[in-house]
């Protein structure tokens, strides 16, 4: 990053700085009241340097990334370009007879996923392009550094890495976004009702005064959805830096492979598993649970809060070879796990989704 411009934002107000960017005042306010204050100066200058790259709109988003899917797919090559597969099947009713096989480019995406109200391309796809830049585009050598058993120690930029792609992985899928949206349909199906029972055309919400003249609960639902995409989004985005700064503290890094088994990891379009061994129903920001992510059809990838506890050293890979009864133990648990997350699809290998199916009713104990 230019000199003058680290020198600039470390002597300018920032909102200052945005304004003279050209950024909306709104739009300032909203990310700082979220973000700023859980960044460190020099992760706020890469966001800057970000944010006023030139880049090209795109509307076709997706949750979970490709550079993550690519991995549990085949490639072919097609007109001197590599095509990747991977095979799903509906979470709700896993059955042999509905696998799928899909492109990555069509899975886990949505247009405008991630997009902000802006008047140029820069504003609008600012959380698209930090995704791609903070996240994304280390993802190649972290999965090459946690699958590579000769690597043991990790730098405390590696370990932060790690830990916040996990994390970003577990806040950008749109399972909270579906879970706010359902909490806030019915809340509107509710007052919508009561006003219409009223004779009214509109209520109040947070001293604001919202109208529901000429509209369909439906439409009005629609509406409120898409006008909440923005505020989800940044959330999203403000939570990841949260609970990195947590996680950080306490968690080491280890990895679970497979070994001399034809079982397989699945995954699933949510696919950061939350557990805890006292809670049923973990809380997210709870420095105590453990994180889990397949990387692949054969490595998981596990935060576990034990380097305080067991004094482990926090700059270490911890590995494990898990064979016979354990492979089978902690492939049908992740499995289980990643079926039963809110969650549209599971992902992963043919052979792999045909064995989860096959034997997830005869282990159900």
């Amino acid at each position: 990053m230019p000199h003058c411009f680290l020198y600039f934002f470390n002597t300018c107000p920032i909102p200052l700085l945005l304004r003279h960017k050209g950024m909306p005042r709104n739009f300032c306010g909203a990310f700082f009241a979220r973000i700023y204050n859980v960044r460190s100066p020099a992760q706020v200058c890469l966001i800057f340097a970000i944010q006023f790259t030139v880049m090209t709109e795109t509307r076709r988003m997706h949750d979970v990334p490709r550079t993550f899917l690519k991995h549990f797919s085949s490639a072919t090559t097609k007109a001197n370009n590599l095509e990747y597969t991977i095979f799903s099947a509906p979470a709700s009713n896993p059955a042999e007879a509905l696998i799928r096989s899909m492109n990555i480019r069509n899975v886990c995406l949505e247009n405008d996923l991630y997009t902000l109200p802006g008047t140029i391309p820069e504003e609008r796809m600012f959380l698209e392009n930090m995704y791609n830049e903070l996240y994304e585009r280390k993802y190649e050598d972290l999965y090459n550094l946690l699958t590579d058993e000769k690597q043991e120690q990790l730098s405390p930029t590696q370990r932060h890495d790690i830990i916040s792609l996990v994390v970003s992985m577990f806040f950008r899928n749109r399972s909270w976004g579906n879970t706010y949206n359902k909490l806030m349909d019915e809340t509107y199906a509710k007052v919508f009702a009561l006003t219409e029972d009223g004779g009214k055309e509109s209520f109040f919400m947070d001293d604001k005064e919202i109208s529901i003249a000429g509209k369909t609960l439906e439409e009005f639902q629609r509406e409120s959805r898409k006008q909440d995409r923005p505020m989800m989004a940044l959330t999203g985005a403000q939570k990841i830096f949260e609970l990195v700064r947590i996680r950080e503290v306490n968690d080491i890094v280890t990895i679970v492979k497979l070994e001399d088994t034809p079982l397989e990891f699945i995954v699933g379009d949510n696919p950061v598993t939350l557990q805890d061994s006292v809670q049923q129903r973990p809380i997210p920001f709870d420095p105590a649970n453990t994180l889990s992510i397949p990387i692949d059809s054969k490595h998981l990838l596990q935060l576990r809060p034990w380097a305080n506890q067991h004094q482990l050293e926090k700059d270490k890979i911890w590995r494990t070879d898990a064979c016979g009864v354990i492979a089978l133990a902690t492939s049908l648990i992740n499995n289980r796990y990643q079926a039963a997350q809110p969650t549209r699809f599971i992902l992963g290998t043919e052979p792999g989704l045909k064995t989860f199916i096959q034997t997830k009713d005869r282990y159900n104990n």
